[in-house]
């Protein structure tokens, strides 16, 4: 970004109304913090866009082409969400259509590009992180010891975002559960039911029904992904989550097993050593390629999801005909 104003922020400073015991110092030193957090907030997605071509892997994308659109709007319509084309005659009282589809869709897509930001800001922080840990002397105008801690607190900075992309990353299944709660069920509560609930209860109540859901592309597909316990498969994604939001986060549960953080230990010793070892967190690189895969698997079991409620709205016409049709 540009050059910051310094002499505007000074004035806005001066406008609020502060104790008379403020010093000139002091609004010196919170105009160069304001300047600094503006410069960060603003240089930030500037960073993220101009680092992508870099970045190894690279950042999955979900983009929605105009024949996937269709769909989408095609499945909205279905489910009595707004069409494309209203057509009413004059006078008429405009009809009215159900907006929770459309709303539930797009927060899907607004979660998705959250996660994709998340997983950006965990990567550019590991270059960082790494870089600094590797190449120490770019730092040598800075004590030996203000060194260390510097490398310390850019790891941990790695670690913190790595555990958002993980609890964004598992939130995002949380949303597609949700819709497919909705185009299933006709359920809106939001918080009733995570993506495997509502996954086996699809299992349970339409795939015994209808021949040949069961061996169809798309459901075997999302079923592989929600019951796989490998750390790309859901199961694992959900106990991770689950440990950084309740009980600990990664940089407690790290290191060799003399030091592993008491909590960890004491809440999962009834647990298979499998089980242990898999919810133990690996080297960052490990780590980042495990968020980049789960970006990328969310990017491509998306048409899977949309095929699913495509599958769910056509047996829905068909029973309106049906209803209709009979005396």
């Amino acid at each position: 970004m540009g050059e910051i104003n310094r002499l505007a922020i000074k004035k806005q400073i001066r406008l609020k109304p502060v104790p008379s015991s403020r010093s000139e110092k002091k609004i010196d030193r919170l105009t160069h913090v304001l300047c600094e957090a503006l410069r960060y907030t603003a240089n930030e997605p500037t960073l993220f866009a101009q680092s992508e071509e870099f970045l190894s892997p690279k950042l999955a994308k979900l983009e929605i082409d105009r024949p996937l659109g269709n769909r989408i709007n095609k499945v909205i319509e279905q489910i009595g969400g707004v069409p494309r084309l209203i057509m009413y005659r004059t006078g008429d009282a405009l009809p009215r259509y159900d907006t929770y589809g459309g709303a539930a869709i797009r927060e899907i897509l607004d979660s998705f590009q959250r996660c994709r930001r998340s997983v950006c800001r965990t990567h550019v922080c590991f270059i960082g992180a790494e870089f600094g840990r590797t190449n120490q002397d770019i730092l040598q105008d800075l004590p030996k010891k203000v060194k260390k801690e510097l490398i310390e607190i850019m790891a941990e900075v790695f670690w913190e975002h790595a555990e958002t992309s993980y609890v964004r990353l598992a939130s995002y299944w949380d949303r597609v559960g949700q819709f497919l709660d909705y185009i299933f069920f006709n359920i809106r509560q939001y918080e009733r039911d995570g993506f495997p609930a509502v996954m086996d209860r699809i299992s349970s109540n339409y795939v015994r029904l209808f021949p040949g859901l069961d061996t169809s592309t798309f459901w075997l597909e999302l079923r592989r992904y929600q019951n796989s316990q490998k750390p790309t498969g859901f199961q694992w994604l959900l106990r991770r989550r689950n440990l950084l939001v309740h009980s600990l986060h990664l940089g407690a549960i790290r290191g060799t097993k003399a030091k592993e953080n008491p909590i960890f230990t004491s809440a999962y010793n009834h647990l298979e050593e499998s089980v242990h070892k898999k919810l133990q967190p690996e080297s960052p690189e490990s780590e980042l390629g495990y968020l980049h895969e789960h970006l990328s698997i969310a990017t491509r079991l998306f048409s899977p999801v949309i095929e699913l409620c495509e599958h769910c709205a056509a047996l829905t016409r068909k029973d309106i005909a049906r209803d209709f049709a009979s005396p």
